[in-house]
């Protein structure tokens, strides 16, 4: 007789640990992710502050999968929100997100899935939340939680501060029952007192995991010759890796030396074509080896677990900028290093460069006048209009300092006097003349008008979004002779160019000069008195020579630690007198070593210990030097 078992699948239970377990495949949650998500289940407000790596999404998007309604995430981050949504739909997991790179359709079909229930989490930036049209849609949806990420961007004298921040709390009046968490990785006890005040929250329950990363090693390098010493560091820790310097052209020029080095690099920065970005932003996150050498516009919401290094070339903005961009830096847990090169009279050229772009009340008055007399506004008038800016026609039109403009233009968005609309990913071109009623198809003019209407069926009769990259790499041409070209082409009548480097401005109120040259400048002068001791906290933090790296950031952010970290630059100097010069004898004593080698050898000392010893043992004719610098033991 044959006898069958039996079985019953057991029913999925819907708790946050099956959840986890189940759609990521995590076994178990890191602290304090659990308590967290209790609390949000609970319908209590909530305040997470995680460093960079620490797993803030999951603290919303399981809730999300555990509440009836929807939940909602505010995040200034396209990329990141575009990463999460395609992400969760892959794990079979409804989402949708809504930007200004979509068009009416697009955002209409994505709000249909909402109201008809296939969507658990919904994103967008803050900006949305400011149109009457779209919350009135919003009031339609059973929305239970509102997550705020890069919550951070609330502080008005922070490094990431968002205007549109301060307006979410107004979202609430719409959905009384919806509980708020706001995430961050890096927030000082003030900045953390502002994210709860500015957003209202009540009774919060305030979570904060400690910003201690037992992988992450921070270290400062003095350096005369930072570039050599930027492939020695990368070289002691091999793996993909993210260097930050200030400009774009040093990004060309860093990732050009360390491919002549024979080590696999690309560079990055806010200029490069939006096509240009995605490619070299895939093809890193992709190596296991690749270098990105970028600017400040690289790294916002990348994710990444196995970058062994990031590396600062020059004093980042302040303390919270540093740490948000180090923690990039062994998301996997395994060994990293977080490194800054202080180069010599780097702390005098920081401080002369904020100074030369530190506006004076004089320059105050001179750009916020010219400001409203470039477009024709008289006192107590305001257009109800938006209207178009040319940062540069208009720093050229009255010869004004551009870093200094900028600046002030900044603070009045800040201070709600004016909205400045982000600059348009692309161009827009219509063309007027078909190519083939041109005479000679050898001519530039052909040849690009020819490459416009087959690249971008429709332009002949509409203004289309271009890309002058694209053009540039179909003709074989620069991007600057493009530019020009259309440009000509533009006033002589073939087409209509617009280029993308135009901005809307929306005037909140109408000019006041008496509240703009008195109220507002104690407020900006107050603003920059706050940005020079966060130049100067960062400066500390490099100079200093005493206190152990973490322990100073720990303090920085309220932490109160016992011990030192151990394995910082400032740890390890304290541990030199350790070395025994028998230990270089014993290494070279089978072979020659190079220099390069023997540094890498013993890399958990100092670089400088390490070529003393070597330079006194030489001394005393222990050792030897060849020509290609390779050590050996005299016998």
């Amino acid at each position: 007789m044959n006898s069958f078992c039996t079985f019953t699948q057991r029913p999925f239970v819907p708790t946050s640990q099956n959840i986890l377990t189940h759609y990521w495949g995590y076994p178990e949650f890191r602290y304090p992710q659990k308590e967290i998500i209790d609390s949000v289940l609970e319908g209590k407000d909530t305040l997470a502050i995680l460093p960079t790596g620490g797993g803030k999404s999951l603290c919303y998007q399981i809730p999300a999968l555990m509440l009836k309604g929807m939940t909602l995430v505010i995040s200034p981050l396209i990329a990141l929100m575009q990463d999460q949504v395609n992400n969760l739909n892959a794990r079979g997991i409804g989402a949708e997100l809504i930007t200004s790179q979509l068009n009416e359709q697009e955002i209409s079909k994505a709000l249909a899935r909402c109201a008809l229930g296939s969507v658990k989490l919904l994103y967008l930036a803050p900006e949305r939340l400011q149109k009457k049209s779209f919350l009135m849609i919003l009031d339609n949806l059973p929305i239970e939680l509102i997550a705020i990420d890069e919550a951070h961007c609330i502080a008005q004298w922070g490094h990431d501060f968002r205007p549109s921040y301060k307006k979410i709390h107004l979202i609430r009046e719409r959905f009384p029952k919806a509980s708020f968490l706001a995430l961050t990785a890096t927030a000082p006890p003030k900045t953390l007192q502002e994210i709860v005040d500015s957003l209202e929250l009540k009774s919060p329950q305030i979570f904060k995991s400690s910003l201690k990363r037992r992988n992450l090693v921070y270290r400062v390098i003095p350096s005369q010759n930072e570039l050599d010493d930027l492939v020695y560091a990368l070289n002691k820790n091999p793996g993909a890796a993210l260097v930050f310097c200030q400009t774009r052209k040093q990004t060309y020029e860093i990732s050009q030396f360390l491919i002549g080095r024979g080590i696999s690099s690309t560079y990055f920065h806010a200029k490069l074509p939006k096509e240009e970005k995605i490619l070299r932003q895939e093809k890193w996150t992709q190596s296991d080896n690749q270098v990105m050498v970028a600017t400040n516009a690289f790294g916002m919401g990348i994710d990444k677990a196995n970058v062994r290094c990031v590396v600062h070339m020059d004093f980042p903005m302040s303390l919270e900028a540093y740490i948000q961009e180090a923690g990039r830096a062994g998301r996997d847990e395994k060994r990293s290093e977080a490194i800054l090169f202080l180069q010599p009279y780097a702390i005098e050229e920081s401080e002369k460069m904020f100074k030369s772009a530190l506006p004076t009340r004089k320059d105050f008055e001179t750009i916020e006048r010219m400001f409203y007399n470039y477009f024709e506004i008289g006192e107590n008038e305001r257009p109800l209009e938006k209207l178009e800016l040319s940062l540069n026609d208009f720093i050229k039109k009255f010869n004004l300092n551009k870093r200094k403009t900028e600046r002030v233009l900044q603070f009045l968005e800040r201070k709600e006097v004016i909205t400045l609309q982000d600059k348009s990913s692309f161009s827009g071109v219509r063309v007027y003349t078909n190519p083939n009623n041109l005479d000679s198809s050898k001519s530039i003019t052909f040849q690009i008008i020819e490459s416009l209407v087959r690249r971008y069926p429709g332009i002949l009769g509409q203004e289309m979004n271009i890309s002058e990259f694209s053009i540039a790499r179909d003709l074989q041409l620069s991007v600057n002779t493009i530019k020009k070209e259309l440009n000509k082409l533009s006033t002589s009548g073939y087409l209509n160019y617009r280029t993308k480097d135009i901005q809307l401005v929306n005037f909140l109120r109408p000019r006041e000069s008496n509240f703009l040259i008195n109220n507002l400048w104690k407020e900006f002068e107050a603003y920059q008195i706050a940005q020079w001791k966060k130049l100067q906290d960062i400066i500390y933090y490099a100079s200093q020579t005493e206190v152990c790296r973490e322990k100073l950031i720990l303090r920085y952010f309220g932490e109160k630690p016992i011990e030192d970290c151990g394995v910082c630059d400032i740890c390890l100097n304290s541990k030199q007198d350790d070395f025994d010069p028998k230990w270089i004898l014993d290494y070279v004593s089978d072979s020659p070593k190079s220099i390069q080698h023997i540094l890498l050898y013993f890399s958990k000392f100092s670089k400088e210990v390490v070529l003393e010893q070597i330079q006194i043992l030489s001394d005393e004719e222990k050792i030897a030097s060849s020509n290609l610098d390779f050590i050996q033991k005299i016998e």
